[in-house]
């Protein structure tokens, strides 16, 4: 095969796709998961978090999600639905049982412990409830604490 034929040039070209396709497909992904979480959900008297996204993170990895602001009738839930996959996790709060009456203001919590520890992860908070979100990075490998403020 001489090295200025047309052959010649397709076939490299061939094995240098091959060679570029085998690189970059060697990462290993894991496989998405989806939790629901469902929030504690109390009277907000004191007006605790507002309408932001308070986020605790203990020493084994799990995270505690309170949220305020919340305008619910007596008996409504809401649950946390959790996407994981590859360093995302996307959080959508929805609401679950729905009942008729006088919404108030109301404050919920719920303890994630879905995501794997020692992990930095980017987060994206909908809501549904308030219609509000919020993007961020959480880092569960040291303990703290988060306040994150949620936009329209």
């Amino acid at each position: 095969m001489d090295i200025n034929s047309v052959e010649f040039y397709t076939l490299a070209f061939v094995v240098a796709m091959a060679l570029v396709g085998w690189l970059v497909g060697r990462r290993e992904r894991r496989q998405p998961s989806t939790f629901i979480v469902p929030l504690d959900v109390q009277a907000d008297d004191a007006g605790g978090h507002g309408d932001g996204l308070g986020l605790q993170v203990h020493a084994d990895g799990s995270v505690v999600v309170v949220r305020g602001g919340l305008m619910l009738a007596d008996g409504e839930t809401v649950h946390l639905v959790i996407n994981v996959a590859d360093g995302r996790c996307d959080i959508v709060e929805k609401k679950g049982i729905k009942r008729r009456g006088v919404p108030r203001l109301m404050q919920g919590s719920a303890r994630v412990v879905c995501l794997p520890a020692r992990e930095q992860w980017q987060v994206r908070y909908d809501s549904e409830v308030t219609s509000r979100w919020a993007t961020f990075r959480l880092d569960n490998t040291h303990p703290g604490t988060l306040e994150v403020d949620m936009r329209y």
